[in-house]
Order: structure tokens, then C-alpha cells, then sequence
């Protein structure tokens, strides 16, 4: 019974190991596995190179017995059907390449002991037999790859760099193997060779993605392999195959450096072949077969190669002129001799309006008592300081300019915005600096656009919004500074009217101590009380130029009292202390909603912005949007989406207190 039950056993362990075998088949079949490395003497394509009509190829001999090589005067190229004339040139000779070699070194903790030292000694046996003109990197690889050594011809630093090699951790042999395939470079015939004692057990580079990345890396991949188990022999053998190599296993540590002297012999036993593409071939996808006499028998391999086209003539080649592309649109030259034309033309036109207003009466006594009443207007102040007798052509134009508002019934709209932003401008001044910075927007970006004229009309649509937001954000600004001004204002105005001040002796104490813009309002109120205005009126004038509804509330309470009587200064103390509980409900609204305000420009200004940014850098790209009528509708769409969209996010985002 105890026989039968072995025999059972016995049975199903067979079973289980075929299974295995058919797994690991299944697995690795599509990576050809070839492990054993054959007695007799084989050729193999190192690298193969097309160039115009010239074939570049590295051909070598392995498995050739020591003191064998390639007779060069019996290497063929046969390029389909068609022989090649060509000329060979062996290992060391003018014309060949310098091979490049890196041992990929296994340095796991398997490897430890003497496996490790074994190995050392095998890789400096192989530095040793290589060619002089060969050069050798290292790279160790266990948990992680790392580049022990760049390739080089130093022999004794190759040395030390082997010698330096500690065994620990993991194997990362995918890893290890794609590092020394990069370490390679990419000129001349380079060899990978893998040394290792055991599968991957730690590559984050999947098999699949290994063996491609070495199908396209053109160098060749030879692995030593210490050890029989079949999964390392397998995933050795379809890292080589990839890279048209071959497997080398021993399981006697003694025998690694004769493995690794077979490997160099392989270097050594290297021709560079140049051969010439016939016309009919050029251009052409063929299969190139190499073969040549090495040790009494011939070697032979063929690699499929698409040879590079023809040169085509040049029209100069042929004596033809080369036509040369006509430019499209205005060039840039032309768009400079324009603007001169303008400035040359403006510089006329000053001298002429200089000389015709030399002799002009002086201003009429109207014009003179507007001049002295100015300088109690905030747009007045800055002007009055101004000569307007020594100003021509900027006089002319301002008049201009201020005739073209008044007519329009503009001037007293942009007066109050500019009076409300504390801007000292007069409408004619402003109007003439908005057509300046219109123009030289338009003129930047036609100028940094190359002559580009839709970029010039974007630089104009800027240039003339920019301004109304400009004198938008100063009038909000001011407008908020005032408001928030107030009631610390109107705090010391009920102080001082309980001090026994009358309200213009308060008015004026105040216009004195408050900051911007309050106290300039305050003194042009002041000024219009003296000049025969009321002060009630005067300071409900500030309250509709500042727009300012808690202001027109203080007004009011002034008229009131003026009227029916009573404490002004304890009423205004109340309102001072109810707008005071306001102005920190509205700051803290503020707070809150910053960041719904931030996205709100952020989303709004996004697409103006990149649509800019694409004007400047790729006009082409937005060509179709104004040259077909798809393209303008989806422009007017958009502005309309936009709008909608804005004033939505304007009415989300902004909270009434």
C-alpha cells in the first residue's frame, strides 16, 4: 500500500512539473527562447546602418575557437537578389568602429560570497580579453540599477570599478538590463552583457515592455547565466533574443570566466562592412544576408533593412533659379514707412497750428474767471497750474477734443466719472489720452506681430476698454475709500458740533484733519458754501458725485434740524455709529465672498486672455473664426455667452449691505 501511495506521489509530481513546463511555454513563446549556446561557429549582424547609398554593417563570428577571426576577403553582402560591392575592415583597422561594451552585473544577496568574487574575476577576464580600442561600462543592479561606471577605455579604472561591487537586496534584472542598454549610447556596434544568477524579483519594468524597449535599441544583449533553473533561462533567453544575442549558462562558478571570455572573443571577432546601394535598390525595403569564412566554416545572418531614397535634384542642381516665396500680406518694412509718413505728417501739421495760433488773442473775461474758479474743482487744479498760452497744438487739441464731447452731450457723463475718480483731467484731456492709448496699443502689437492686422485690431478693442476700466476701478475705489471714511468723519463732526462749532466751522475743521478723498470733498463743499451756495446743498452735491447713499442720509438729518430743530449732534452721532456697524458688516461680507470674486475675474478674464495670447502666437489658428461665416457667428455667440455670463457671476458674487 505504502509502494502504491509513493508511486501516486511520484506520478502527480511528473504531472506538475509538465504542467509548469507548458506554462512557462505558453508564457515565454513569444519571446523565442534560446538558451544553449551551440558548439560550432555562427555569424550575427551586429548593427546595420543606411546612409544615402552606403550600408554601414558590423558583422562578427561567435563561438570561434581562440586565435580564429573573419577573413575579410570572403565577407558577401547580398542585398536581395543583388550583391553589393563592398569592402571590409577588421577589429582595429582604418575605417572600422570602436565597439562599446557594458557588463550589466547581478549583485543580489544571492550573490554574495564567493559567487560574487567568482564573478569579479570572470568580468575582469573579459575586460582582459577584449580589444584594446573596446570601450567598457559597468552597471549593478539588485533592489535598484545604477551606473557603476561610464564606458570607457581606462582599463585599470574598469577594474576598480569591479572591484567595488557589493552584493545585497533584490533583483532588478529588467531594470538592470534596459540601464546598460541606455549606458551604451547609441554610435557603433554596442553589447549589453548580463550577468545573473536568478530571475526578476524586483523590476518596475514589466518582461513585454523590457523586450521591446530592446528590439528598438539596436545594441546586442548576451547573458551569463549561473545557474539551470528554467525561469531564469527563460526570461535570460528572451532578453537575448530581443537584442539578437545569446545565453551562456554554467552552474560551476569556476567555469564564469571562460563564459565571459567567450563573450569577449565575440568583440574581437568583429568586421566593419561598407557597401554601395545600387540606384535600382534605393528607396527599397530588402532583406540583407551577410556571410563569410571564419575557422574553416562559413557564418551567416540576414536582417531585414528599408534602404533611404534617392536624393532628389535641386532646382539649383539643374540650373534652374530656386524661386523664392513671395510674401503674403503688408510686410513689416512697409508698415514702418506708413508710420513715418504720419509722424512726418503730424510734425507738419504742429508747426503749421504753432504758427497760425502765435498771434491769438488772449482769453476772454469768461474764460478768465473759469481759469481763477477752477482751481476749487478737483479736474481744474492740475489744469490751472498749466501756461495755455505756450501750448498751441495741445491747447487746439484739447478744445477739439472737448467740443467733439460737448456736442455728443458727453462731456458732463465723463466730467462727474472723473470728478468721482479724483482724476484732475478735464473731459477734452481725457478723451485725447484715451485715443493715444488706443492707437498705441493698436501699434505694439501690430509691431510685435510682424505686421499682423488682426492682432493690431485686438490691441486697438484694449487699448479703448482699457481706459473705461482704468477710470472704473479709481472711481470704485474712491467711491469705497469714502464710504468707509464716514463714519469715523461723522463721528468728529458730532463732536465738534457738541463742542459748540457751527456746522461750517466743523466742515472746515474737518476738511483739514481727514484724509483723501474726504477732505477734498469736504473743502470743495466748503469753497460752493462761500461762493453763495448752501451748506446743506453744497454737501448734497458731494453726496450725488461720491453716490453715496449713507451721506445723503446725513444731509437730510442736517435739513431736518435746520428745519424743525433739535440735537444735531447727538442725531448724527446716532447715524455715525449705525454706519459704523455697517461698514464692519460689509467688511466681513467682503472677506467672505473674496474668493467667489477671485474666480469670478479669474473665469472671466481666462478666455480674453488666451484669446490674446493665441493672436500673438498663432494667428493662423484663429483665422477661421473671421474669415468664414460659421467662425463670426461663433464669435458673436460667444461675446453673447460671455456678457450673460459675466453679469451672472457679478450678481452671484456681489452681496448688498
Amino acid at each position: 500500500m505504502t509502494l502504491i501511495r509513493a508511486n501516486k506521489s511520484l506520478r502527480l509530481l511528473l504531472m506538475l512539473a509538465a504542467v509548469t513546463s507548458m506554462v512557462w511555454a505558453l508564457v515565454l513563446l513569444p519571446y523565442g527562447i534560446g538558451v544553449a549556446a551551440p558548439d560550432s561557429p555562427t555569424g550575427r549582424i551586429v548593427s546595420a546602418q543606411a546612409t544615402g547609398s552606403t550600408l554601414t554593417i558590423v558583422f562578427a563570428a561567435t563561438n570561434l575557437p581562440p586565435g580564429q577571426s573573419i577573413d575579410p576577403a570572403s565577407v558577401k553582402v547580398v542585398a536581395g537578389n543583388t550583391t553589393l560591392p563592398s569592402t571590409t575592415n577588421a577589429l582595429g583597422a582604418s575605417g572600422s568602429l570602436a565597439p562599446t561594451a557594458v557588463l550589466a552585473m547581478d549583485v543580489s544577496g544571492s550573490v554574495a560570497g564567493p559567487r560574487l568574487t567568482a564573478a569579479q574575476g570572470a568580468a575582469k577576464a573579459f575586460v582582459a580579453t577584449a580589444p584594446e580600442s573596446a570601450r567598457i561600462g559597468v552597471v549593478a543592479f539588485a533592489d535598484n540599477a545604477g551606473v557603476i561606471l561610464r564606458p570607457t577605455t581606462d582599463r585599470p579604472t574598469i577594474q576598480r570599478a569591479i572591484d567595488s561591487l557589493t552584493a545585497k537586496g533584490s533583483t532588478a534584472l529588467y531594470d538592470g538590463t534596459l540601464l546598460g542598454l541606455r549606458t551604451t549610447g547609441t554610435q557603433g556596434p554596442r553589447s549589453v552583457i548580463v550577468f545573473s544568477d536568478g530571475a526578476d524579483t524586483s523590476s518596475r519594468t514589466p518582461l513585454a515592455q523590457a523586450v521591446a524597449t530592446i528590439k528598438q535599441g539596436g545594441a546586442t544583449v548576451d547573458a551569463v547565466a549561473l545557474g539551470n533553473e528554467p525561469t531564469q533561462l527563460a526570461t535570460l533567453g528572451a532578453l537575448t533574443k530581443a537584442g539578437r544575442g545569446r545565453v551562456i549558462s554554467t552552474t560551476d562558478t569556476a567555469a564564469l570566466a571562460s563564459a565571459f571570455t567567450s563573450a569577449a572573443r565575440d568583440l574581437t571577432n568583429q568586421v566593419t562592412i561598407v557597401a554601395n546601394i545600387p540606384p535600382a535598390l534605393q528607396g527599397s525595403s530588402v532583406n540583407v544576408q551577410v556571410s563569410a569564412a571564419a575557422a574553416g566554416q562559413s557564418v551567416t545572418d540576414a536582417v531585414f533593412l528599408t534602404l533611404p531614397a534617392a536624393p532628389v535634384p535641386t532646382p539649383t542642381a539643374l540650373g534652374q533659379p530656386i524661386p523664392v516665396p513671395q510674401p503674403t500680406g503688408i510686410p513689416l518694412g512697409l508698415w514702418a514707412v506708413l508710420i513715418g509718413a504720419l509722424l512726418l505728417v503730424g510734425g507738419i501739421a504742429y508747426l503749421i497750428l504753432s504758427a497760425s495760433r502765435a498771434q491769438a488773442s488772449r482769453e476772454s473775461r469768461a474764460r478768465r474767471v473759469a481759469s481763477r474758479l477752477s482751481i476749487y474743482t478737483l479736474s481744474g487744479r492740475a489744469a490751472a497750474e498749466r501756461r495755455s498760452d505756450s501750448d498751441g497744438i495741445a491747447t487746439t487739441a484739447r478744445n477739439l477734443a472737448t467740443r467733439a464731447a460737448a456736442a455728443r452731450d458727453f462731456d458732463n457723463v465723463l466730467e462727474g466719472r472723473l470728478e468721482r475718480a479724483g482724476l484732475p483731467l478735464r473731459p477734452g484731456e481725457w478723451l485725447l489720452i484715451h485715443l493715444g492709448v488706443t492707437l498705441a496699443a493698436g501699434l505694439v502689437l501690430l509691431l510685435l506681430s510682424g505686421g499682423n492686422l488682426l492682432p493690431a485690431l485686438v490691441g486697438v478693442a484694449l487699448g479703448a476698454a482699457g481706459p473705461f476700466a482704468f477710470l472704473a476701478v479709481r472711481e470704485e475705489r474712491r467711491r469705497s475709500a469714502f464710504e468707509a471714511q464716514l463714519p469715523d468723519t461723522l463721528q468728529l463732526l458730532s463732536g465738534s458740533l457738541a463742542s459748540g462749532l457751527s456746522l461750517p466751522q466743523a466742515v472746515a475743521t474737518l476738511s483739514d484733519d481727514a484724509g483723501e478723498p474726504m477732505s477734498g470733498e469736504l473743502r470743495r463743499g466748503l469753497a460752493e458754501a462761500r461762493l453763495g451756495k448752501s451748506m446743506e446743498d453744497g454737501l448734497e452735491d458731494i453726496a450725488q458725485r461720491m453716490r453715496s447713499t449713507d451721506f445723503s442720509w446725513v444731509v437730510m438729518a442736517i435739513r431736518i434740524q435746520r428745519q424743525v430743530g433739535g440735537n444735531l449732534a447727538e442725531v448724527i452721532a446716532t447715524v455715525a455709529a449705525t454706519m459704523r456697524e455697517r461698514e464692519r458688516l460689509r467688511r466681513q461680507v467682503s472677506a467672505l465672498s473674496a474668493e467667489g470674486r477671485l474666480s469670478a475675474w479669474i473665469l472671466g478674464a481666462l478666455p480674453i486672455v488666451f484669446t490674446v495670447f493665441l493672436v500673438l502666437t498663432r494667428p493662423t489658428y484663429l483665422a477661421p473664426l473671421i474669415q468664414t461665416p460659421i467662425g463670426i457667428g461663433m464669435i458673436i455667440l460667444a461675446a453673447i455667452l460671455m456678457t450673460a455670463g459675466a453679469i451672472w457671476l457679478a450678481k452671484t458674487v456681489k452681496v448688498e449691505v
